[in-house]
């Protein structure tokens, strides 16, 4: 028995010593492992803050953008080029916000899922909760869509009171009711500019005249639509330049388009009729002014024959006055036989009657009638001695 109890001893004294050895191991082998992990979580923490005062911080702005810097929520600075390195989130934050020329549509239409296509095709009523219109200021009901391009000129102020998602990039931030998940609308730039112009689009068409909306005076409309628009936005300086507001299309109500159309065809028919009339306007203008001119000439070339003539006249005067002063006797017999053979070179055949001094009377017969080239012949004035 004693000898037994030794051979216990001594196996329970080599089991505890295995043991012991595999501890030893284990623990060395876990410590390794520590120093491994400790050692590649300081080449990671090391490799962050390289990463944090290196890369993490840098930026480039993007053509057609502008970044806004925050620091802890304070505004630092806006730039639009080139690139640029500040301490990384949470210390600073970068806001991209688009600076190139951007589209935004305003409607004033039915609610295409309000009616079926042949409800559509007819016309059905209008409702008010669903559908948007116009109202003119002769009550009359119009659709219209408008285009409308903007641009951000000033980023610091259109981050600041637009009302800017967190992300600006993204489209407006639709808001909804806590409670029962009710969407209650949008907030965000593109929102303030729908909503403003939609305000300066009721209020002007509520002063016009359905037919100068539509027809006679469409561009004045739009005209006093982008001026009203304009001072709109200026007046909220929120940073954003309107660059053009179109009027896209304007029609009546699909019930009401066949009335419409027949003022259309009306209209028309007038147009064409005043274009026919002013055709015919400068046609006859153009014929009067023909006429004119030829008048024209014909009175100056008739007015410088009389001139001429009244000249001759007054050349062929001054020199019968001359000969007439110095011989008037001559001149008058001159006179008196050019008379007497104007007269009587007229007449083809003459008979002269004499009075004699006693009871018988001769005739004498012209057998040789004077030629009729000579017969409108004045005497030429003979020159005084």
């Amino acid at each position: 028995m004693h000898i037994m109890d030794n051979t216990n001893k001594k196996q329970d004294t080599g089991y505890h010593a295995d043991h012991e050895g595999q501890y030893d191991s284990g623990l060395k082998s876990l410590v390794r492992s520590l120093q491994i992990s400790f050692f590649i979580l300081v080449i990671i923490i090391v490799g962050m803050l390289l990463y944090f005062f290196t890369f993490g911080g840098y930026f480039i702005v993007k053509p057609q953008e502008a970044v806004i810097v925050l620091r802890f929520g304070k505004y630092v600075d806006t730039y639009t080029e080139d690139w640029h390195w500040f301490f990384p989130h949470p210390v600073n934050s970068l806001i991209r916000i688009k600076t190139n020329p951007q589209i935004l549509t305003v409607d004033f239409k039915a609610s295409s899922t309000a009616m079926d296509e042949q409800q559509a095709q007819m016309g059905g009523p209008l409702d008010p909760g669903r559908d948007s219109y116009l109202l003119t200021g002769d009550a009359n009901i119009i659709h219209a869509s408008w285009i409308l391009e903007y641009q951000v000129v000033n980023p610091q102020k259109y981050y600041e009171k637009c009302f800017c998602p967190e992300d600006p990039l993204n489209d407006d931030e639709v808001l909804v009711a806590a409670k029962d998940g009710v969407v209650l609308g949008t907030r965000g730039p593109q929102t303030i500019l729908r909503e403003t112009l939609r305000n300066v689009v009721l209020r002007v068409t509520a002063g016009k005249a359905v037919d100068d909306v539509l027809y006679e005076k469409k561009q004045a409309y739009k005209d006093q639509v982008q001026a009203l628009f304009d001072k709109a936005i200026a007046d909220l300086d929120i940073g954003i330049k309107i660059n053009s507001v179109a009027l896209q299309q304007a029609y009546p109500p699909q019930k009401t388009k066949a009335a419409f159309g027949e003022v259309t065809a009306a209209n028309q028919a007038k147009s064409t009729m005043i274009d026919t009339a002013n055709e015919y306007r400068v046609k006859l203008e153009n014929s009067v002014l023909s006429e004119k001119a030829e008048i024209m000439a014909a009175a100056t070339t008739y007015k410088k024959q009389i001139v001429s003539e009244v000249k001759a006249e007054n050349i062929y005067f001054e020199k019968i006055n001359a000969e007439y002063a110095a011989s008037p006797d001559t001149v008058l017999m001159a006179l008196y036989n050019y008379t007497l053979s104007d007269v009587l070179g007229k007449i083809q055949e003459k008979y002269i009657v004499t009075k004699g001094s006693g009871k018988q009377q001769q005739i004498r017969l012209k057998i040789n009638p004077e030629p009729l080239e000579n017969v409108n012949k004045r005497p030429e004035a003979t020159e005084g001695k």
